[in-house]
This record gives structure tokens, sequence and C-alpha cells, in this order.
């Protein structure tokens, strides 16, 4: 699988992904500033502590790279698994099963590390800069850090669950724009759940397992579909 995984790496080209990912990075923690500030102008209570505004802040970052991860799927699956590559992928001296995985592994890994150290560095420049500049009238605790850290986590599972599940549904109707258009919408649904959730340490636990669950069984059972497909 690694030597497969290797193959696809050197097939498929990263640089517009890392450029996207870049600028969500940037986009992140400029939106991070922007919330803290307008808070403080227009004394919005609700996000005049470092709580929400990171909670807010981890919000978008599940949006943006939902839509990153729907992106990559439906270019390296989606379009690839139902256009004219098909019967150049069956021909393909390796299982098919195999070869899906490889180009999965491939994205969940990548959005999943980029998701992770763009938000860790957003923060972390963040927290210094509070800590002998502060824009926000509020105390930057380990708690409100470790739970930022925490929502972090139960997000990176999050979003591999959408980008998976908007390609499987884009896998269906053999459409790219379907995929994005249900990034986007899962995208949102996760976050109203997200805000709404603060502090229940129960409704993250229960996200984190439904998400695992579904990247389990859409991995399996898209794998066995691709396994028994036909070119047309």
């Amino acid at each position: 699988m690694t030597k497969l995984i290797k193959l696809e790496l050197e097939r498929i080209n990263l640089r517009p992904y890392f450029i996207s990912s870049a600028i969500f990075g940037i986009v992140q923690l400029v939106f991070t500033y922007f919330v803290a500030y307008v808070a403080q102008v227009e004394q919005e209570v609700q996000f005049m502590n470092y709580g929400n505004i990171l909670l807010f802040t981890g919000v978008i970052s599940t949006f943006l790279f939902g839509i990153l991860s729907a992106t990559m799927y439906a270019r390296l699956i989606v379009e690839e698994y139902s256009g004219k590559r098909l019967a150049l992928l069956f021909s393909y001296p390796v299982g098919r099963q195999k070869t899906f995985l490889a180009k999965t592994l491939i994205v969940l890994l990548f959005v999943m590390l980029s998701m992770f150290l763009c938000t860790m560095l957003s923060i972390g420049i963040f927290a210094i800069t509070e800590g002998f500049c502060p824009i926000v009238s509020d105390v930057m605790t380990s708690d409100i850090l470790i739970t930022a850290f925490c929502n972090m986590l139960v997000s990176l599972v999050a979003v591999s669950a959408i980008g998976l599940l908007s390609m499987r549904i884009g896998f269906i109707k053999k459409s790219i724009s379907t995929t994005l258009i249900s990034a986007f919408i899962l995208s949102g649904i996760y976050g109203n759940i997200a805000i709404s959730k603060v502090g229940n340490s129960a409704i993250s636990l229960i996200i984190a397992t439904v998400s695992l669950l579904v990247i389990l069984a859409i991995l399996v059972t898209l794998s066995c579909k691709i396994n028994h497909m036909e070119v047309e």
C-alpha cells in the first residue's frame, strides 16, 4: 500500500491544494483577529471571550477544509471513476480496492494534516500576540486552549466524514458539482451543531463517533462497489 501511495503521489499534482491550504490558513488567522476586533468595537458580548472566538474560528476552518476535501475527492475519485480514465484505472496491475484506498488515504491525510497545522498556527499566533498586545478583554487560560485543541480534533474527524460523504453522494450522481454542493450543506450542518454544543462534551463524543462510523461505512461500501464496477 505504501508503494502504491507513493506512485499516486508522483502522478497527482498537489501544488494547487498546498496553495489552497496556505490561503485557508491565512484566512483563518485573519478571521480570528477580525472577529476579536469587531466584537470589542461593537460590544458583542457573545464574542468578547476567547472560548467563543476560537470556537467560531474552528467552525470556519471546518467549512474551508471540508470544501477542500470535497474538491480533492471530486477531482481524484469522482471524476476519474466516472470518466474516460475508468478503463485505464481498471487496467492497472493492482487491485481496484487498493487503488481506491490509496487515493482516499492521500486525501484524508493531506486534509487532516493541513487543517491541523493551519489551525494550530492560527491559535498559536493569536494566543501569543494576545499575550503582549491584547484585543480581547479576557484571560487566555490553559483550559481555553485545551478545549480549542479538543474541538479541533473532533473537527478533523468531522471534516474527514464530510469529505467522504460528499464524495459518496457525488459518486452516485457521477457529478463534481453535486460533490461540492453536498460539502457546503454538510459543513453548514456541522457548523450549526458545533456552535450549539458549546461546553457539551457528550455531543462532541457523539459527533466524533458518528463521523468515524460514516468514514468506515463509506470506505467499505464504496471499495466493494468499485471492485464490482464494469467499464461502460
